[in-house]
Parts: structure tokens; sequence; C-alpha cells
């Protein structure tokens, strides 16, 4: 079903706004309103109403949209419409399946080139994580703890496919930290914790088969909730 936009509900972003182009915040916004769940499965993008809402023409609009629809966000519907789109309880367990391939590779390529900076950065940033109240700050913890974990591998094309992938299920993994998510953030730092020392042991393929198994169970959890919505 396609849905009307509350524009209120998205930021502007205006620290974004130091960005080269106006395209570049416009998109950001509209990508951390969809995967915060602001922009629902099914909501239109009007592009007339989306650059009066950004204060812009609808040339930067346009551009930002198309990006959306490149990182499958975003897709165009009758009369050339574009609405958020939704996956599939499939096509969900496809983009994990995927990331478990790419990120399983990525931390075997990178092990051997993790140094104990990295090592330390790695601790530090999982330890946060098991003291963050904030969901929004866990999120973005748990992203810069893969990113830092991957670096070393030095696979440019792995990485952003990786990102790509993450993107298409971000707004699942932040539905499932609003619902049951307690018990699963506890699991997600001991399974990071794990990881972090088959690295430092320099056992690629002992990292290699953990992080499957790490995506593999985020994969359950997010289906899981995905097939039964907590109430409210």
């Amino acid at each position: 079903m396609l849905a009307r936009v509350e524009y209120a509900l998205i930021g502007d972003a205006p620290e974004l706004r130091n960005r080269r182009t106006s395209s570049d915040y416009i998109a950001d916004a509209l990508r951390n309103a969809i995967n915060g769940g602001q922009l629902e499965d099914g909501a239109i993008l009007n592009q007339v109403e989306l650059a009066e809402h950004f204060g812009v023409s609808r040339v930067p609009v346009r551009e930002a949209i198309r990006r959306l629809e490149a990182e499958g966000l975003v897709e165009a519907a009758a009369h050339r419409r574009a609405v958020v789109r939704g996956l599939s309880l499939a096509r969900i367990a496809e983009v994990y399946e995927l990331r478990a391939l790419l990120e399983g590779h990525l931390v075997a390529q990178a092990a051997p080139h993790v140094d104990s900076a990295t090592i330390g950065r790695l601790i530090a940033i999982n330890d946060e994580m098991s003291g963050a109240s904030d969901r929004a700050r866990w999120l973005e913890l748990n992203t810069a703890f893969h990113a830092t974990l991957y670096a070393p591998a030095d696979r440019e094309t792995a990485l952003e496919l990786v990102d790509t992938l993450r993107n298409r299920g971000e707004r699942y993994v932040q539905m499932w930290s609003r619902g049951r998510g307690l018990e699963r953030t506890s699991r997600v730092t001991n399974e990071h914790a794990a990881i972090v020392r088959l690295v430092e042991q320099g056992d690629a393929d002992g990292a290699r088969r953990a992080m499957v198994e790490h995506i593999e169970h985020t994969r359950d959890a997010v289906l899981t909730l995905y097939r039964e919505p907590p109430a409210g």
C-alpha cells in the first residue's frame, strides 16, 4: 500500500549541508529517515514536496532519489512515482546470505594485517557497545566495529558491496533493536569479542567461520521479528 509522507518527520540534516552538493545531504537525510522508520515501506516520495521541504530545486531531489534507487531503497512505481521499497522475507534472507559470504571473506583477508592498535580500537568500540543505552549510538558503534575490522583487508569492491547490502537491511535491524533486541545486543558484543580474539590469534579461517555465524544469527533475529512484529 502506498503511503503519504509526513515531511516534518524527515530532518533536513543541517549538519550535512557542508557536503559538496545538495543531493548528498538530501540522499543522506532520506536514507536516515528510511532506516530509522520515519519513511515506511511504500511511502511516496514526491519530488515537488521534497524540494519545498529541503528548500532546493527539484534537480538535487531527483539526483538523491536516483541514488537511493541504485542502492535498492527506492523504486519507481506507477506514473513514475518513487516509493520506499520494502523487502520480502526471501530478499531479507538473501541480503544476509550475501553479507555472510562477503564479510566472512573480508575478515579472513583482513586478519593477517590487523595490528595491535587496530585490536585495541576494536576492543574499545565493542566495550562502548556493551555499555551503550542509546539505540542510535549502539547501531553507529556496530557499523564502526565492522568497518574497522574490514579496513585492513584493502578490498574496495567488497567493502562497497557490503555497504550497499547493509543499507538495504538497516531499517530491519533498527526495527529489531527497537523490539526484542536486548538479549541479542548482548549476544552481538560477545560474538564480536570472540571474533577479535580469533583475529588476534592469527586464526583467519576461525574468524571467517565466526563472522558467518554472527551474520546468520542477526539474520535469524531480524526474520523472526519481521514475521512476528512486537505489539505497539
